[in-house]
């Protein structure tokens, strides 16, 4: 039969507080026991983790140290800083020459660049994007992939639009890099993109 005397009801209300604050810290209890367990796991983790890293870094060390000669390193793009932006798109007095002073061929320096100057053609390759803007990074690695390629240099750079001068050697054409190019356009750049490549052999 229910009972209006308060101190009943208080020692109810009381009763079901001291019920709800024992299961309170059963679950604080049980959630305690499961983090111990986690610990160890957490731990080994850690030490697989640290076993990992010293293998790279072995490996890295290892590799620093055993310098394999490479046959042929495919040239980089060469981006003029802000700087020396005006002189790198200066006019060439003369079509097809190279200037020692402002590019270098691949694994040579600069002084003996005049050496090989007569056997490396110079050509000026345009790309033109209608579609999504032009990815340069993507042109670099186009352009420098292509086995007949051995140097090439940054000339103009708008988004869309990309003049590169490059040099390849004398047994190949500008014109088989164009159509090389051309023919990978889709699959360099992505449906939709629209690339056009020209190459200029009158104007370098």
């Amino acid at each position: 039969m229910p009972t209006n005397d308060p101190k009943s009801i208080l020692a109810q209300d009381l009763a079901e507080a001291i019920d709800e604050l024992q299961s309170a810290l059963v679950r604080a209890s049980d959630a305690s026991t499961r983090i111990k367990t986690l610990v160890p796991r957490v731990s080994a983790i850690g030490a697989v983790l640290d076993d990992i890293e010293s293998v790279l870094q072995a490996g890295r060390q290892e590799i620093g140290v055993r310098e394999l000669p490479e046959p042929f390193t495919r040239p980089t793009l060469v981006v003029p800083d802000a700087a020396d932006a005006p002189a790198s798109v200066e006019p060439i007095a003369k079509p097809g020459a190279i200037a020692p002073d402002t590019h270098t061929a691949l694994g040579q320096e600069p002084e003996t660049l005049a050496d090989t100057t007569s056997e490396l053609i110079c050509f000026r390759l345009e790309f033109q994007s209608s579609g999504v803007p032009l990815d340069l990074r993507a042109v670099d690695d186009a352009v420098g992939e292509h086995p007949a390629v051995r140097d090439v240099a940054l000339l103009d750079y708008d988004g869309r639009n990309a003049t590169l001068k490059v040099w390849i050697i004398a047994t190949a054409s500008p014109s088989d890099v164009e159509q090389s190019l051309n023919q990978r356009a889709t699959e360099i750049f992505g449906d939709g993109s629209n690339v056009t490549i020209v190459a200029l052999e009158d104007a370098a």
